[in-house]
């Protein structure tokens, strides 16, 4: 009889831990590894890495929307459904903005001082798949205007910025590198050197790629890993 009673009250312990579960959306048992997201009129828009705003004058004083919930480090139930107001890493009450160019249905930005530009850009799901140039190598490389150069991943003001032949000269060792599928960087003596290559062209919208030194040799990732001519280094240091 006891062991009967037992198995009576482990069940309903369970049953209780699971209503528990379906009751409350935000809390569960897995780590969640966010991308980039806002949600907004129905509509999801992830963050655009590679996007740089050409002008900050181009982030219209317009409110969209804001943020109503940040999800990241809350939820923990893989079970949950985003709604409007949501968003993966910004925080509660930050305002989107419309971006002249593009309907708010298209593109938004969010003000974020640790990004080149001043913002965070974020693209709905579905415009986001008409969009070029978020690849090396979809850029129209007779409209890139200028090239600015930047250390590593957190400055936000160019130490170079290329123009001219200098510029030419950049684009044609990145073009003229030879693609190593599987290239694994030499990192036994030291982390390599990475910087950022913001090309700006025709559009609000600028586009930045990583590039790499890893002692050895100078690379970067326009689809597979490209080792890029050495004599690109003179072009990615500073002037003085």
């Amino acid at each position: 009889m006891r062991l009967r009673w037992l198995g009576v009250l482990m069940a309903v312990l369970f049953l209780y831990g699971c209503s528990n579960m379906q009751d409350n959306p935000i809390k569960g048992n897995a780590e969640i590894d966010w991308v980039d997201f806002v949600k907004l009129n129905g509509k999801s828009y992830t963050g655009m890495w590679e996007g740089v705003i050409r002008n900050p004058k181009d982030v219209t004083d317009q409110v969209v929307g804001k943020v109503r919930f940040k999800v990241a480090d809350v939820v923990t139930n893989p079970e949950y459904r985003t709604k409007d107001g949501d968003a993966a890493f910004l925080a509660k009450g930050t305002e989107l903005y419309r971006v002249k160019g593009f309907g708010s249905d298209e593109l938004i930005a969010a003000k974020d001082e640790t990004k080149i530009g001043g913002f965070r850009i974020y693209a709905e799901d579905g415009f986001r798949k008409t969009m070029t140039g978020g690849r090396y190598d979809e850029i129209a490389k007779a409209g890139i205007e200028r090239i600015e150069l930047y250390e590593g991943f957190e400055a936000t003001a160019p130490y170079r910025t290329l123009i001219g032949d200098d510029m030419a000269r950049f684009v044609r060792l990145l073009d003229e590198g030879e693609d190593k599928p599987g290239y694994v960087p030499q990192t036994k003596d030291r982390d390599p050197d990475y910087r950022q290559m913001v090309f700006y062209a025709n559009g609000p919208i600028a586009y930045a790629f990583p590039i790499a030194d890893d002692g050895t040799n100078v690379y970067f990732t326009p689809r597979e890993t490209r080792i890029v001519d050495p004599a690109i280094r003179g072009l990615l240091e500073p002037e003085y």
